[in-house]
């Protein structure tokens, strides 16, 4: 048995061994990470196009009326360190003269442009790290269900919330009305109330099954691009399927290089066929904003406000304070309670980071 302290002797003879493998793999990983390097001018030749779609380590890119799948240059030209590239960034590529394996024009994406709009998250579990799901969308259109599955309000104030964090314009689409009799779709609003009436957020109820709602939505998506978000099983790719007709170019392109991809596994901004678009996501059951703290909570609860300022204390976090004015609120009936509820869950939330 070896004296404590000792280890064994071919461990010690490959210490300094181990440390020079683990330096040089160190280097070589630095070598194959982009390093973001900021205000370069595109090289000349350089393309100007859309990101579409993740593929692999890839990008589908739109540049006019051609899908090009790139990769990311070894030094990038972005104003921003996290995620990169995302769908719906304005790139500058340089085209290669070789196509890819599967035939399609390649390029190299080189340069990305300041972002105006962004939906992100926190991405799952304790790492503290951003993930951005759309850049540049003008709207959100929150879609959920009214049955199967209901539709969730906790899931709706954090939309609003990552809405207005990411400067987007937000939407509520209620899907499958065509499962409620008729006689229950004012319910539906009813229960809604707080958002359209108090908040001044428009909330649409459609079928795709009835074509309820289906030409005020298209209007409504008409000359922008709006970014449909919420859980798997509501609808969004069935009311996509209504209004585009070039869908399917985007789809069979990253089947290419995912096989066996059948469901929204990424974002995807899609054409529309009487203008704008929409940015397709994958069905997100839970939605950890990014960077929200608990003192600038209560300003996203805008209806708050009115009776914050009349709180015995200020700060005052709404929860356990004597002489709340906005718990008084809550126990009148002048702010909902369950949108209150939101608000309690999210402070729990951010106490637990």
């Amino acid at each position: 048995m070896s004296r404590r302290g000792e280890g064994r002797p071919d461990e010690r003879a490959d210490e300094p061994g181990l440390r020079k493998r683990s330096r040089l793999e160190r280097r070589l990983l630095d070598r194959t990470r982009t390093r973001v390097k900021q205000g370069q001018e595109p090289p000349q030749g350089a393309l100007q196009g859309v990101v579409i779609t993740p593929v692999g380590p890839r990008w589908v890119v739109a540049v006019d009326d051609e899908l090009m799948i790139c990769s990311v240059s070894g030094i990038l030209d972005a104003p921003h360190e996290s995620s990169l590239v995302a769908v719906g960034d304005a790139v500058w590529l340089v085209p290669e003269q070789i196509a890819t394996d599967e035939g399609d024009r390649s390029g190299v994406i080189v340069k990305v442009e300041q972002r105006l709009t962004v939906l992100s998250r926190k991405v799952a579990g304790r790492e503290r790290r951003e993930q951005v799901l759309a850049a540049n969308v003008d709207a959100m259109a929150i879609v959920m269900s009214c049955t199967q599955p209901d539709y969730n309000k906790r899931l709706i104030d954090r939309y609003l919330i990552a809405a207005d964090k990411g400067d987007l314009e937000p939407l509520i689409i209620i899907n499958k009305l065509d499962l409620f009799d008729e006689e229950y779709h004012n319910d539906v609003m009813d229960d809604l109330r707080v958002y359209w009436e108090v908040l001044g957020i428009p909330v649409i109820l459609t079928s795709v099954a009835t074509g309820l709602g289906m030409a005020q939505l298209e209007e409504v998506l008409r000359d922008r691009m709006t970014l449909l978000s919420g859980p798997s099983g509501v609808g969004k790719s069935s009311i996509i399927n209504e209004f585009s007709d070039l869908q399917q170019s985007v789809g069979d392109i990253s089947r290419k290089y995912e096989k066996g991809r059948h469901t929204t596994t990424a974002a995807i901004v899609i054409p529309l066929r009487n203008g704008g678009s929409v940015v397709d996501t994958p069905g997100i059951r839970e939605l950890a904003i990014w960077e929200l703290g608990a003192d600038e909570l209560p300003f996203y609860f805008e209806e708050f406000a009115p009776f914050a300022e009349q709180c015995k204390f200020t700060p005052c976090s709404h929860t356990h304070e004597p002489g709340c004015a906005v718990k008084a609120a809550v126990e009148d009936g002048f702010i909902d309670e369950e949108r209150y509820v939101s608000y309690l869950n999210l402070r729990a939330e951010i106490g637990s980071y």
